[in-house]
């Protein structure tokens, strides 16, 4: 059955935890992909990839993985013509940023712009530069907000150091 001739006007999706975070893929080769990520009251969380079976017109788990606390936000990178790699950033106690294949998602970097300390300022929410998607911004509980430049050849913490 394809979407564009019959089409259910409601999905329903169950997690198997509260959802506590979600973001639309806008990726045109990923059509109708959900990302959502738990709320569980302990450090181990989830962040499940969900998608659109349109033989069925059901949602599926596509991938699981974990995630250290809830995610307070995640995001597609804003790709609408499929041109750069698949990725998808998460909030937390770090911004995250994660490259998603076919069958795993790996951790791409972890961003942290407090050096000096064991303890870091929970980020609140984030945005990812919809004309520049090497850039993300975040904001902190401690009230900062930081830009990071999101380098995908190279380590991330390389990248940091050119700009300072």
């Amino acid at each position: 059955m394809s979407l564009h001739g019959k089409r259910k006007e409601i999905y329903k999706y169950e997690a198997p935890w509260t959802v506590y975070a979600m973001n639309w893929s806008v990726r045109p080769d990923k059509r109708f992909r959900l990302a959502l990520g738990s709320f569980v009251e302990e450090y181990n969380n989830k962040v499940q990839l969900v998608g659109l079976d349109e033989e069925s017109s059901e949602f599926i788990c596509r991938n699981t993985f974990d995630h250290p606390y809830p995610t307070t936000k995640l995001m597609w990178i804003p790709d609408t013509k499929g041109v750069y790699p698949d990725l998808l950033a998460t909030s937390g106690d770090y911004l995250r940023v994660w490259r998603v294949g076919e069958t795993e998602t790996r951790l791409e970097c972890l961003l942290n712009n407090n050096k000096n300390s064991d303890f870091c300022a929970p980020l609140t929410s984030f945005d990812w530069n919809e004309v520049d998607p090497y850039l993300l911004g975040t904001s902190s509980i401690d009230t900062t907000c930081f830009q990071w430049p999101v380098c995908l050849s190279l380590l991330c913490t390389h990248c940091y150091q050119k700009l300072l």
